[in-house]
């Protein structure tokens, strides 16, 4: 994908749209030893350019997150049991989930409900995918569903071995695609799979691998998403920025680079990208 190929892809911004318009997207995620998961996927959909933000999480990580931002709606609850019954009566564009979860029964739960019953566009990351591994037999594959593991991730989804999957990135990305949706396999070459498409974004490289990073790239994608994109452009979009991102920080060095300054690069990448189409 060239930059035309992406500024292509980029949803038009009338004068005339409101925030609605920019999609109304959920992040359900996070747990009392893990608050600022959510809040950086929060924060990459934000700066995506998302228009209405939702957090479902904890007290702690609601807390927390409102602290650093208060541009976010806020559903606090403590018992996840209660989590499904509040997506499904609720109105969204797309459902970003799993991130900073823990693996517990009430969330494992949750991630099967919510993939399962609610039809609308999802993106499974983190601690999510370790539901989806662990109750596969009680799921079944969907169109309309992002699922974005790292290679330990996926070789549990597959069944497999790390090693396995690393030996040939592809093959795996094509069978977790054929298995679960759409497949966003992270790392070097990140690739992206869905039904007969497969395609590598060669962006960003060593200043990415930090803690958040792939949260904030869930938020990216989730923000695609909430605007009308379907998946598997909405996740070579959003890979795509994010590691372009990683490049210009990368200038000042790849080490010691913050979630928080991914994601707040991806103003600057997509602006840029939005000047391409009008020169």
């Amino acid at each position: 994908m060239n930059r035309k190929d992406l500024r292509n892809l980029l949803p038009l911004r009338p004068e005339t749209m409101h925030k609605g318009s920019r999609g109304r997207i959920l992040i359900a995620g996070g747990s009392e030893h893990y608050p600022g998961a959510p809040s950086l996927s929060a924060l990459g959909a934000l700066r995506s350019g998302s228009g209405v933000v939702t957090l479902l999480s904890c007290k702690t990580a609601c807390n927390a997150c409102a602290a650093r931002l208060p541009e976010i709606v806020y559903h606090a609850e403590d018992n996840k049991a209660h989590w499904g019954d509040y997506v499904m009566n609720e109105k969204f564009d797309a459902v970003v989930a799993g991130m900073g979860l823990e693996r517990e029964g009430s969330g494992i739960n949750f991630i099967v409900r919510l993939w399962n019953e609610w039809h609308g566009k999802i993106l499974i990351d983190g601690d999510g995918l370790f539901a989806l591994a662990e109750r596969k037999e009680d799921v079944i594959y969907r169109a309309n569903a992002v699922i974005t593991p790292h290679e330990g991730e996926a070789a549990r989804l597959l069944g497999i071995s790390s090693d396995d999957v690393r030996a040939d990135r592809q093959n795996a990305a094509i069978e977790l695609a054929k298995r679960w949706g759409c497949v966003v396999l992270k790392g070097h070459g990140t690739l992206i799979a869905h039904s007969d498409r497969i395609i590598q974004v060669n962006r960003g490289g060593p200043e990415l691998a930090v803690p958040g990073s792939g949260d904030v790239l869930a938020g990216c994608i989730g923000a695609f998403l909430g605007m009308g994109l379907d998946v598997f452009n909405a996740s070579v979009l959003g890979a795509s920025i994010h590691g372009i991102a990683g490049d210009l920080l990368s200038y000042n060095g790849v080490d010691g680079v913050l979630a928080s300054e991914i994601a707040n690069m991806l103003r600057q990448v997509i602006k840029s990208l939005r000047r391409d189409r009008r020169e």
